[in-house]
């Protein structure tokens, strides 16, 4: 494995032979890039990592070998088939001269250790077992890629399996997972079990670029990614948003430190509900205002954080794209200069604002409406429920959240087929007051002694 093309064996004498084997190191990002020797066209020809059907191909699997050995004669390193660990793959349903890529016993992915690990009914000791696994195509994750996969793998089972974070004891009207990306549809799934009484705040990837063409291509899922990830963006809701790009800022011991988007957005959020309340937009100059992050950027390639200051026509790019630009405007300093949410249809709910009120309104609504359970259902009640709500929705009136409102909660929607059933049907309609995103100014030149008022 070395990161120039070689023109001798590994011995640095002996001329390459036809199928020889060059693994470059030199770009970690797209590991391992796998070269075999050709020798009637003397170079190098690059397999294909997602081919595990032709000759041509690779094929990424554990297969043999026990790297917690003691020595090789413990490690078990044979080469018949029979030595072969019950999980390994078998080369009679492979086509000849496929190469095996051995990811019991490579580098650069994650392991686990396991004892007696048992594969189809059969006991192969103890054994380390590849955790990181394999992408849709075949190949494998490997370096950071790998660690992420299990870091990821471990976040979303812990939010699709926990019980007490949809207990209804507990209350939250926020959801976050910052710098994952990937646990987008897992947390809109949380918020749709919890009925939808928490917003849900995501993340672009730390190494996207700025560009409008990689931005674009991320948010539109041009790269057919099968799921949230560094190559597209896959979920729609209108109770979630996207933030880019990522902040720079300090840790608590004073180092500086790059972080996710979602960490400077829920600031602003919780600094716009402090100040004003959830149905007001969390962007702009008085409540948008970024003071948890010096600057804003990306990761590059080479793992360093790049600043960047996005362009008018690059925050256009993203606000088309329903992703939230956090913008350097001067004379202002840092801003999140916009409020959409990933609403897959053109509504009301596509803006923050109005999405956080029926957040919000959800959660208040039931409330109010308990104390009426095993209420006779008859029309002295349903006339205390109209009053009730009547109050609490023109409280809303007054404080910016609605135009107007219409409560209805009667014969015409309450019907002796549902009082039958014991239910009781309050139908509310709401005018919701939407933010302010767009200021145009038309200016008109007029000729003296022309009227002004024309």
């Amino acid at each position: 494995m070395v990161s120039e093309e070689p023109t001798k064996k590994s011995d640095g004498v002996s001329s390459l032979a036809d199928g020889d084997i060059w693994i470059d190191s030199n770009e970690l990002e797209v590991y391992p890039k796998i070269y075999k020797w050709n020798n009637s066209a003397s170079e190098w020809t690059l397999l294909d990592n997602t081919d595990q059907s032709t000759a041509s191909g690779v094929l990424f699997a554990d297969a043999v070998g026990n790297p917690g050995g003691a020595d090789e004669d413990a490690q078990d390193w044979g080469s018949a088939y029979s030595n072969f660990h019950s999980d390994a793959p078998d080369p009679a349903v492979y086509p000849e001269n496929i190469l095996l890529f051995n990811t019991r016993l490579s580098g650069y992915n994650v392991k686990k250790y396991v004892t007696n690990y048992t594969y189809d009914g059969t006991n192969n000791g103890n054994v380390w077992v590849t955790e990181s696994g394999l992408r849709e195509d075949g190949s494998a994750y490997m370096g950071r890629s790998a660690q992420r996969k299990v870091i990821v793998t471990k976040l979303q089972g812990a939010l699709a399996d926990n019980d007490d974070i949809r207990a209804e004891s507990r209350f939250f009207n926020l959801i976050a997972a910052p710098g994952y990306p990937e646990l987008l549809d897992e947390m809109i799934t949380l918020s749709t079990d919890r009925k939808q009484t928490a917003f849900v705040v995501g993340d672009s990837p730390f190494r996207l670029r700025p560009d409008g063409t990689s931005t674009q291509n991320w948010a539109t899922n041009t790269a057919q990614s099968p799921a949230n990830d560094e190559n597209g963006l896959t979920s729609a809701s209108p109770y979630a948003a996207v933030y880019y790009p990522s902040g720079y800022s300090t840790d608590l011991s004073g180092n500086n430190v790059v972080v996710p988007s979602s960490h400077i957005a829920l600031r602003t959020l919780a600094f716009n509900d402090q100040v004003a309340y959830p149905w007001f937009a969390p962007a702009g100059y008085t409540r948008g205002l970024v003071d948890n992050s010096t600057s804003v950027g990306y990761i590059t390639n080479e793992g360093e954080f790049q600043a960047v200051t996005l362009s008018e026509g690059q925050r256009d790019t993203l606000y088309a794209n329903k992703i939230n630009p956090i913008a350097f405007i001067p004379n202002r300093g840092l801003v999140v200069y916009g409020q959409k949410t990933l609403s897959p249809i053109a509504s009301a709910l596509d803006r923050v604002n109005v999405a956080r009120l029926i957040v919000y309104l959800r959660y208040q609504l039931d409330l109010i409406a308990k104390p009426f359970l095993f209420e006779p259902n008859d029309r002295i009640t349903r006339d205390q429920v109209v009053d009730t709500f009547n109050r609490f929705m023109e409280d809303l009136v007054t404080k910016r959240a609605l135009f107007d409102f219409l409560v209805v909660c009667d014969e015409t929607n309450n019907t002796g087929a549902r009082i039958d059933r014991n239910e009781l049907w309050i139908d509310i309609a709401i005018q919701p007051v939407k933010a302010i995103e767009f200021i145009y100014i038309p200016l008109r030149i007029k000729n003296t002694g022309e009227s002004l008022t024309s």
